[in-house]
């Protein structure tokens, strides 16, 4: 092996170690993973895969060698037995299948008529098959976002993909014009072009962590300003009261006064005032589960205000062991899109909402009616509401956070009403409604 190809394979395998770890963060999550081991475990990866090449350099060897390491690589990420030997098969499949394309398609450009085994073909097909490589997890990497309901706009993923595009095609053509007397100059290049992608792969990997904080920050400003609603609706009841508590002996003092009178009608107009005074009206839901509660209050208060009805069944316990964050997620998605629908409606402007509890289930139902038009993006189903980026986070996100606890998502329709029912198990034991 020349020391030229020497210099661009180590090069080209610190970029194909990157492309690996792309791989792995498709199929797992890496929410609760030691991140000082798992870049330790990359850095050997690339050592360990590097001297084998160089020493012995055997293709049946690198092959076993290669799907050990894969299926090692995945045991810093929580999964089960069979995606980690799922994952290990189709990331080295997938990879095999770019090098066989990278072999075939320098043979069939047949560029600058390379001799066969020379070490500007070598090259060829060192470059090619990484860069293939990661255009390849690239596309994945987006499908998954886009599954995960992060979407990032069509000009920043067509920017990060000419990327490594235009480094391919400018390789191929400094290829295709040079010989082996000018080998160091396309070495050069090469390892400048390497290094390029590898920091705007850098500056993509911050952009896609922006848009995922950018979409947990709204929700945990949803679930924030729910809260503070629910806060201020206890304390505006409690006062109320308190009020009522201090003032209670002059009331019955005065409803002994109409009874006595036989004045039964503003007898019973008084204790009304009295209930109207104790009950605050924006407390729509009052299960005595904060977090559902305040959500719902929220959500409804949003709804009145643009003169829609809320109709709540509420049978729930006061706690859950079903995340905050989660219910915030369903619950919230759900009734904005349900109020984006009903708004579109000149009448029956009703959403109804309910809640049960019951054997360790948590189970959902909401509906509303419609105008009969659904939008839909290669063939699922989306948020109707109108600002995207700042409002709602989709059904698969909804999904998502049902499929934690193994719940499900029913949507189904006539032409007049929609309807939205969940399951949520809860992770504990059953928990007794007071």
């Amino acid at each position: 092996m020349s020391n030229n190809i020497l210099i661009v394979y180590l090069i080209s395998s610190a970029f194909s170690t990157y492309t690996t770890y792309k791989f792995m963060c498709i199929f797992f999550e890496r929410n609760e993973i030691n991140r000082k081991i798992e870049i330790v475990s990359y850095i050997l990866y690339y050592i360990f895969m590097s001297l084998i090449f160089i020493i012995f350099n055997y293709p049946i060897l690198n092959l076993i060698t290669n799907i050990i390491i894969f299926f090692l690589l995945t045991l810093n990420y929580p999964a089960t037995l069979k995606l980690r030997l799922t994952a290990t098969v189709l990331i080295y499949v997938i990879l095999a299948i770019v090098e066989c394309f990278a072999v075939v398609a320098v043979k069939l450009l047949k560029l600058n008529s390379l001799v066969p085994h020379s070490d500007l073909e070598i090259i060829s097909i060192l470059v090619s098959s990484k860069i293939f490589s990661y255009i390849i997890v690239l596309a994945l990497a987006n499908f998954k976002m886009v599954k995960n309901s992060i979407n990032v706009t069509t000009f920043h993923w067509i920017s990060i993909l000419m990327i490594p595009i235009g480094t391919l095609v400018s390789t191929i053509m400094l290829i295709s014009e040079s010989n082996e007397n000018n080998l160091l100059i396309i070495i050069n290049s090469i390892i400048i072009m390497f290094f390029i992608n590898i920091f705007v792969f850098y500056l993509y990997d911050q952009l896609m962590k922006t848009y995922h904080d950018k979409m947990e920050k709204e929700l945990l400003q949803q679930q924030n300003n729910a809260y503070s609603k629910q806060f201020e609706l206890i304390n505006q009841s409690q006062e109320n009261i308190k009020m009522l508590r201090h003032d209670i002996k002059n009331h019955m003092t005065s409803l002994q006064a109409l009874i006595k009178a036989n004045d039964n009608e503003r007898a019973l107009n008084y204790l009304k005032n009295i209930y109207d005074h104790g009950n605050y009206s924006n407390e729509y839901a009052k299960s005595g589960n904060s977090e559902i509660d305040s959500i719902l209050n929220y959500k409804i208060n949003e709804a009145s205000k643009h003169g829609i009805k809320v109709n709540v069944n509420l049978n729930i316990p006061e706690k859950l062991s079903i995340q905050p964050f989660d219910l915030s997620v369903v619950l919230g998605n759900l009734i904005d899109n349900s109020i984006e629908a009903t708004l579109k409606l000149s009448e029956d402007k009703t959403i109804n909402v309910s809640i049960e509890y019951e054997r360790n289930v948590l189970y959902i139902s909401i509906s509303n009616p419609y105008d009969g038009k659904l939008l839909y993006k290669n063939s699922k189903l989306k948020t109707t509401h109108h600002d995207k980026e700042n409002h709602g986070i989709g059904l698969n996100s909804v999904k998502k956070s049902i499929d934690k606890y193994n719940g499900v998502l029913d949507i189904h329709y006539t032409d007049k009403i929609f309807y939205a029912d969940v399951l949520i198990y809860n992770n504990k034991e059953a928990i007794t409604i007071n």
